[in-house]
Protein backbone atom coordinates (compact mmCIF):
# COMPACT_ATOMS: atom_id res chain seq x y z
CA UNK A 1 0.00 0.00 0.00
CA UNK A 2 2.48 2.52 0.97
CA UNK A 3 6.22 2.16 -0.25
CA UNK A 4 9.46 4.46 -1.44
CA UNK A 5 10.16 8.16 -0.28
CA UNK A 6 7.72 9.04 1.85
CA UNK A 7 8.31 12.84 3.44
CA UNK A 8 7.71 13.47 6.73
CA UNK A 9 5.80 17.25 5.73
CA UNK A 10 6.87 20.31 8.24
CA UNK A 11 3.37 22.57 9.21
CA UNK A 12 4.16 26.08 8.01
CA UNK A 13 3.40 28.56 10.51
CA UNK A 14 2.76 32.24 9.57
CA UNK A 15 2.48 34.67 12.79
CA UNK A 16 1.19 31.54 15.08
CA UNK A 17 -1.19 30.28 12.34
CA UNK A 18 -1.17 27.21 9.85
CA UNK A 19 0.17 29.10 6.46
CA UNK A 20 -2.38 27.26 4.30
CA UNK A 21 -1.12 28.82 1.52
CA UNK A 22 3.20 26.98 2.03
CA UNK A 23 0.89 23.86 3.14
CA UNK A 24 -0.19 24.01 -0.66
CA UNK A 25 3.11 24.85 -2.27
CA UNK A 26 4.89 22.36 -0.40
CA UNK A 27 2.62 19.40 -1.37
CA UNK A 28 2.55 20.31 -5.17
CA UNK A 29 6.50 20.40 -4.53
CA UNK A 30 6.38 16.61 -3.57
CA UNK A 31 3.58 15.56 -6.08
CA UNK A 32 6.21 17.43 -8.98
CA UNK A 33 8.94 15.37 -7.50
CA UNK A 34 8.13 12.02 -7.81
CA UNK A 35 7.34 11.80 -3.90
CA UNK A 36 5.60 8.79 -3.00
CA UNK A 37 3.38 9.73 0.15
CA UNK A 38 3.18 12.77 2.90
CA UNK A 39 3.11 12.20 6.52
CA UNK A 40 1.42 15.44 8.28
CA UNK A 41 0.94 16.23 11.96
CA UNK A 42 4.41 14.04 12.43
CA UNK A 43 7.41 15.03 14.74
CA UNK A 44 8.73 16.89 11.77
CA UNK A 45 5.04 18.60 11.24
CA UNK A 46 5.17 19.53 15.34
CA UNK A 47 2.14 17.25 16.03
CA UNK A 48 2.04 17.71 19.27
CA UNK A 49 1.89 21.62 19.12
CA UNK A 50 -1.28 21.81 17.10
CA UNK A 51 -4.62 22.12 18.67
CA UNK A 52 -7.19 19.39 17.71
CA UNK A 53 -8.86 21.81 15.28
CA UNK A 54 -5.54 22.58 14.01
CA UNK A 55 -4.88 18.83 13.36
CA UNK A 56 -8.48 19.00 11.40
CA UNK A 57 -8.00 21.61 9.24
CA UNK A 58 -4.74 20.04 8.14
CA UNK A 59 -5.10 16.76 7.60
CA UNK A 60 -8.85 18.09 5.78
CA UNK A 61 -6.78 20.51 3.24
CA UNK A 62 -4.14 18.30 2.73
CA UNK A 63 -6.25 15.49 1.53
CA UNK A 64 -7.88 18.08 -0.82
CA UNK A 65 -4.92 19.54 -2.21
CA UNK A 66 -3.72 16.06 -3.06
CA UNK A 67 -6.88 14.77 -4.65
CA UNK A 68 -5.81 11.58 -4.53
CA UNK A 69 -2.36 12.56 -6.66
CA UNK A 70 -0.58 10.37 -3.52
CA UNK A 71 -1.45 9.12 -0.41
CA UNK A 72 -1.47 11.10 2.73
CA UNK A 73 -0.78 9.82 6.08
CA UNK A 74 -1.26 11.32 9.42
CA UNK A 75 1.07 11.50 12.71
CA UNK A 76 -1.09 10.04 15.42
CA UNK A 77 1.38 10.12 18.70
CA UNK A 78 0.48 9.96 21.74
CA UNK A 79 0.88 7.97 25.37
CA UNK A 80 -2.20 7.33 26.09
CA UNK A 81 -4.62 5.00 24.22
CA UNK A 82 -7.51 6.70 24.36
CA UNK A 83 -6.04 9.40 22.91
CA UNK A 84 -4.50 7.61 20.24
CA UNK A 85 -7.58 5.70 19.46
CA UNK A 86 -9.13 9.83 18.87
CA UNK A 87 -6.46 10.94 17.09
CA UNK A 88 -6.45 7.70 14.53
CA UNK A 89 -10.68 7.90 13.97
CA UNK A 90 -10.29 11.58 13.52
CA UNK A 91 -7.76 10.58 10.14
CA UNK A 92 -10.25 8.07 9.30
CA UNK A 93 -13.45 9.93 9.72
CA UNK A 94 -11.48 12.57 7.60
CA UNK A 95 -10.43 9.80 4.70
CA UNK A 96 -6.45 9.59 4.94
CA UNK A 97 -5.02 6.77 3.84
CA UNK A 98 -3.38 5.40 6.88
CA UNK A 99 -1.66 6.72 10.23
CA UNK A 100 1.11 6.55 11.59
CA UNK A 101 1.28 5.13 15.71
CA UNK A 102 4.31 5.82 17.72
CA UNK A 103 4.60 3.38 20.56
CA UNK A 104 3.50 4.82 23.48
CA UNK A 105 6.22 7.71 25.09
CA UNK A 106 7.34 9.02 28.21
CA UNK A 107 5.32 6.32 30.33
CA UNK A 108 7.65 3.40 29.62
CA UNK A 109 5.30 0.86 28.98
CA UNK A 110 6.72 -2.95 28.85
CA UNK A 111 6.82 -5.10 25.14
CA UNK A 112 3.42 -6.01 26.53
CA UNK A 113 2.15 -2.69 26.92
CA UNK A 114 2.83 -1.66 23.72
CA UNK A 115 1.73 -4.71 21.83
CA UNK A 116 -1.68 -3.98 23.50
CA UNK A 117 -1.78 -0.43 22.52
CA UNK A 118 -1.12 -1.27 18.66
CA UNK A 119 -4.19 -4.19 18.78
CA UNK A 120 -6.42 -2.04 20.85
CA UNK A 121 -5.76 0.82 18.65
CA UNK A 122 -6.17 -1.29 15.53
CA UNK A 123 -9.71 -3.25 16.91
CA UNK A 124 -11.43 0.00 17.12
CA UNK A 125 -10.67 1.46 13.72
CA UNK A 126 -10.74 0.70 10.12
CA UNK A 127 -6.97 2.36 8.84
CA UNK A 128 -4.08 1.28 7.83
CA UNK A 129 -1.20 1.54 10.32
CA UNK A 130 2.20 2.05 9.86
CA UNK A 131 3.87 1.40 13.21
CA UNK A 132 6.54 3.68 14.45
CA UNK A 133 9.56 2.80 16.75
CA UNK A 134 11.42 5.36 17.89
CA UNK A 135 13.51 4.80 20.82
CA UNK A 136 15.38 8.64 21.13
CA UNK A 137 11.76 10.12 21.74
CA UNK A 138 9.89 7.48 23.37
CA UNK A 139 12.67 5.87 26.01
CA UNK A 140 11.53 2.80 24.93
CA UNK A 141 12.00 0.02 21.89
CA UNK A 142 9.93 -2.15 20.65
CA UNK A 143 11.95 -5.43 20.13
CA UNK A 144 12.17 -7.13 16.59
CA UNK A 145 9.73 -10.17 18.58
CA UNK A 146 7.10 -7.30 19.54
CA UNK A 147 6.58 -5.86 16.03
CA UNK A 148 6.52 -8.99 14.58
CA UNK A 149 3.72 -10.15 16.67
CA UNK A 150 2.02 -6.18 16.38
CA UNK A 151 2.48 -7.26 11.94
CA UNK A 152 0.04 -9.86 12.67
CA UNK A 153 -2.30 -7.46 12.87
CA UNK A 154 -4.12 -7.25 9.57
CA UNK A 155 -3.86 -3.39 8.93
CA UNK A 156 -0.82 -3.00 10.52
CA UNK A 157 1.26 -2.12 6.64
CA UNK A 158 4.29 -1.02 7.99
CA UNK A 159 7.26 0.13 10.65
CA UNK A 160 8.73 3.53 10.26
CA UNK A 161 11.62 2.21 12.61
CA UNK A 162 14.32 4.62 14.21
CA UNK A 163 16.78 2.61 15.75
CA UNK A 164 19.77 2.59 14.13
CA UNK A 165 20.96 -0.88 14.51
CA UNK A 166 20.57 -2.23 10.73
CA UNK A 167 20.83 -5.76 11.81
CA UNK A 168 17.52 -5.98 12.96
CA UNK A 169 15.98 -5.42 9.33
CA UNK A 170 17.15 -8.99 8.50
CA UNK A 171 15.39 -10.14 11.13
CA UNK A 172 12.48 -8.60 10.56
CA UNK A 173 12.43 -9.48 7.05
CA UNK A 174 12.36 -12.88 8.45
CA UNK A 175 10.11 -12.65 10.98
CA UNK A 176 7.49 -10.39 9.42
CA UNK A 177 8.14 -10.75 5.57
CA UNK A 178 4.85 -9.10 4.57
CA UNK A 179 5.88 -5.70 6.18
CA UNK A 180 6.68 -3.15 4.73
CA UNK A 181 9.84 -1.64 6.22
CA UNK A 182 10.88 2.17 5.66
CA UNK A 183 13.65 3.90 7.80
CA UNK A 184 13.91 6.56 9.92
CA UNK A 185 17.16 7.81 9.95
CA UNK A 186 18.00 10.04 6.59
CA UNK A 187 21.86 8.86 7.43
CA UNK A 188 21.33 4.95 7.38
CA UNK A 189 19.45 4.98 4.22
CA UNK A 190 21.60 2.96 1.63
CA UNK A 191 22.53 0.82 4.68
CA UNK A 192 18.99 -0.09 5.02
CA UNK A 193 18.33 -0.70 1.82
CA UNK A 194 20.86 -2.88 1.57
CA UNK A 195 19.97 -5.05 4.97
CA UNK A 196 16.39 -5.18 3.28
CA UNK A 197 14.14 -2.40 3.83
CA UNK A 198 11.84 -0.90 1.65
CA UNK A 199 11.67 2.83 1.51
CA UNK A 200 11.83 5.85 4.36
CA UNK A 201 9.73 8.51 6.05
CA UNK A 202 12.41 10.96 5.53
CA UNK A 203 13.21 14.54 7.18
CA UNK A 204 15.52 15.31 4.12
CA UNK A 205 13.14 14.54 1.79
CA UNK A 206 11.27 18.01 2.34
CA UNK A 207 14.33 19.65 1.13
CA UNK A 208 15.75 17.75 -1.42
CA UNK A 209 12.42 14.95 -2.49
CA UNK A 210 13.85 14.15 -5.94
CA UNK A 211 17.69 13.29 -4.83
CA UNK A 212 15.73 11.04 -2.12
CA UNK A 213 13.19 9.40 -4.74
CA UNK A 214 16.73 9.21 -6.90
CA UNK A 215 18.72 7.11 -4.29
CA UNK A 216 15.72 4.69 -3.85
CA UNK A 217 15.09 4.63 -7.40
CA UNK A 218 19.23 3.72 -8.29
CA UNK A 219 18.90 1.14 -5.75
CA UNK A 220 15.64 -0.78 -7.14
CA UNK A 221 17.09 -0.72 -10.08
CA UNK A 222 20.49 -1.91 -8.57
CA UNK A 223 22.24 0.86 -10.09
CA UNK A 224 24.65 0.72 -7.20
CA UNK A 225 27.33 2.98 -8.17
CA UNK A 226 24.89 6.23 -9.01
CA UNK A 227 23.13 5.39 -5.48
CA UNK A 228 26.20 5.93 -3.75
CA UNK A 229 26.66 9.53 -5.76
CA UNK A 230 23.55 10.42 -4.58
CA UNK A 231 23.67 9.21 -1.28
CA UNK A 232 27.33 11.38 -0.91
CA UNK A 233 25.06 14.01 -2.18
CA UNK A 234 22.91 13.83 0.68
CA UNK A 235 25.08 12.31 3.81
CA UNK A 236 25.79 15.88 4.83
CA UNK A 237 22.48 17.24 3.94
CA UNK A 238 20.84 14.42 6.61
CA UNK A 239 23.71 14.97 8.80
CA UNK A 240 23.15 18.83 9.50
CA UNK A 241 19.22 18.16 9.14
CA UNK A 242 19.83 16.46 13.00
CA UNK A 243 22.75 19.23 14.24
CA UNK A 244 19.50 20.49 16.73
CA UNK A 245 16.39 19.19 17.10
CA UNK A 246 14.23 18.45 14.34
CA UNK A 247 12.46 20.32 12.99
CA UNK A 248 14.59 23.27 13.47
CA UNK A 249 17.72 22.88 10.73
CA UNK A 250 14.82 21.75 8.12
CA UNK A 251 12.47 24.72 8.50
CA UNK A 252 15.20 27.25 8.48
CA UNK A 253 16.77 25.29 4.70
CA UNK A 254 12.90 25.53 3.74
CA UNK A 255 12.94 29.15 4.50
CA UNK A 256 16.15 29.71 2.79
CA UNK A 257 14.24 28.31 -0.43
CA UNK A 258 11.88 30.81 -0.10
CA UNK A 259 8.94 27.59 0.64
CA UNK A 260 8.10 28.59 4.16
CA UNK A 261 8.35 31.12 6.71
CA UNK A 262 10.89 30.46 9.35
CA UNK A 263 8.69 29.87 12.03
CA UNK A 264 8.12 27.17 14.89
CA UNK A 265 6.55 26.91 18.14
CA UNK A 266 7.98 27.26 21.83
CA UNK A 267 9.23 25.02 22.64
CA UNK A 268 11.25 24.76 19.74
CA UNK A 269 13.03 27.83 18.67
CA UNK A 270 15.23 29.24 15.83
CA UNK A 271 18.17 27.89 14.32
CA UNK A 272 21.38 28.85 15.88
CA UNK A 273 24.17 31.11 13.83
CA UNK A 274 26.19 28.38 14.00
CA UNK A 275 23.36 25.79 12.63
CA UNK A 276 22.16 28.87 9.80
CA UNK A 277 26.00 29.09 8.61
CA UNK A 278 26.24 25.54 7.96
CA UNK A 279 23.21 25.24 5.98
CA UNK A 280 23.80 28.02 4.30
CA UNK A 281 27.07 26.47 3.06
CA UNK A 282 25.15 22.93 2.24
CA UNK A 283 22.37 24.14 0.64
CA UNK A 284 24.69 26.63 -1.96
CA UNK A 285 26.97 23.49 -2.25
CA UNK A 286 24.14 21.30 -3.50
CA UNK A 287 22.84 24.25 -6.18
CA UNK A 288 26.09 24.59 -7.78
CA UNK A 289 26.04 20.71 -8.20
CA UNK A 290 23.41 20.87 -9.87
Amino acid sequence: MFSGSIVALVTPFRVGQIDYVALEKLIEFHISSGTDAILVCGSTGEGLMLSGAEREQIIAKSIEISNKRLPIIVGCSSCWTDDAIKLAGQAEKLGADGVLLIAPYYVKPTQDGIIEHFKTVHNVTNIPIIAYNNPGRCAVDMTVDTIAEIAKLPRVVGLKDSNTNLARVNFLREKAPELKLFSGDDLTLPGYLAHGGDGCISVTANVFPRLVKQLLTCWQNRDIENMQKVANMLAPVSEAMFAEPNPIPVKYALSKMKLIENELRLPLVAASDKTRKRLDFILASMLNQK
